[in-house]
């Protein structure tokens, strides 16, 4: 078998050939840089949003009706100040139909999304049709049309454009979607990609007595964030990207659907299990390069919730300086599931002035039990 003719037969059925029969203009055509240099993807833009509504930590404990010390002081002690909600607090009634949470989720997905996405756009100075791959996920919400279908048409993409979307891959899944569309570039230099998280994780609430049911309304949030690719311009580099898997803790972290409605599983081990993996993960992309944590100025971490960011900077040896990011966005937004860790991203390139050399991690945690990450270079 002849590779080089099959690679070549399929970029020309997956986005090059097919241009010229729907009468497009050929801008896949761009310049690939140096012959035999493997290019490097880089983050050029990164954006978020958040709902209008922004409730205070005592306003949700209200909404949520606990009464016992032990589920009240999940709340008092999140280190959590207050959560944006796709919801009116005026006329919210804590027993939505599971019709009335679909509805929900999907106006606040695409309303958050879009503009989530927009807003990268205009950062990176790109137009709509700029864009040459789609990532989307959320885990909180299903569509079908997916996410990314309803985007194309709303942002006004490309119609030629090349799509995927990650679901129901928890909070790692923006990481999974960001290699997704790393590999892209890898493969076709040049070109450009947007990924997308957009989470209304209030639209998956749960009431019952499980512990658990009550710590998720304790920290989950709603929100969307996205950034830019391409492999030129300025912004971290992605060196590497690497997936870790712990499938003996498969049953530690996801979702149930009683009666169709979803239920968080939360299990107390996470926070111990997700630090672990945060370690591990660290180790793994270091070796990649020959690194050591005193070569990482970077931490990009998600802010699953207290304890977990906790165990990590005692486990990864950090100073209070480095998880100072991921606190923040804890403490201002909560954890809104996947899109957290751009959230973390955009916190970190907003507060500190990189300069060329530098290394970064970003790591993110979700069912499987899984760790995803990359390695960035500025």
């Amino acid at each position: 078998m002849d590779l080089r003719a099959s690679s070549l037969e399929a970029e020309q059925w997956h986005g090059l050939d097919p241009r010229s029969m729907l009468g497009l203009l050929p801008s896949y055509a761009k310049p690939r840089g140096r012959e035999g240099r493997m290019p490097t993807p880089r983050i050029t833009a990164v954006a978020t949003a958040t709902p209008p509504n922004r409730l205070a930590q005592a306003e949700l404990l209200a909404l949520a009706g606990y009464r016992d010390a032990r589920r009240r002081g999940f709340f008092s002690r999140s280190e959590i100040e207050g959560r944006h909600l796709y919801i009116d607090p005026a006329t919210f009634r804590p027993d939505e139909s599971v019709d009335g949470l679909q509805d929900r989720f999907r106006r606040g997905a695409l309303e958050l999304g879009e503009a989530a996405a927009r807003r990268a756009l205009e950062r990176a100075g790109w137009e709509s049709r700029d864009v040459d791959f789609l990532a989307t996920t959320t885990c909180t919400g299903r569509l079908t049309p997916s996410l990314d279908a309803h985007l194309i048409g709303r942002l006004g993409c490309r119609p030629d454009i090349q799509r995927v979307h990650v679901g129901d891959t928890g909070c790692a899944s923006a990481m999974v979607a960001l290699q997704q569309a790393s590999n892209y570039l890898r493969a076709f230099p040049g070109r450009r990609a947007l990924v997308l998280s957009a989470e209304i994780c209030s639209a998956a609430y749960f009431l019952d007595d499980r512990l658990e049911s009550a710590v998720a309304h304790a920290i989950f949030a709603d929100g969307a964030a996205a950034v830019t690719l391409t492999t030129g311009g300025s912004g971290p580099a992605i060196v590497a990207h690497r997936t870790l898997f712990r499938p003996e803790h498969l049953e530690a972290m996801g979702f149930e659907y009683p009666g169709g409605r979803p239920r968080v599983v939360l299990s107390k081990d996470v926070r111990k299990i997700g630090a672990q993996m945060m370690g591990d993960m660290a180790e793994a992309l270091m070796a990649t390069q020959g690194l050591k944590r005193e070569h990482i100025r970077y931490w990009v971490l998600h802010s699953a919730g207290r304890r977990v960011i906790d165990r990590a900077r005692t486990l990864l040896e950090l100073d209070e300086a480095q998880v100072a990011h991921a606190r923040t966005v804890l403490r201002r937004y909560g954890n809104m599931s996947s899109a957290t860790i751009l959230f973390v991203l955009a916190e970190t390139l907003r507060q500190e002035s990189p300069v060329d050399g530098e290394w970064g991690l970003m790591i993110a945690l979700g069912p499987g039990f899984a760790a995803e990450g990359a390695l960035l270079r500025w």
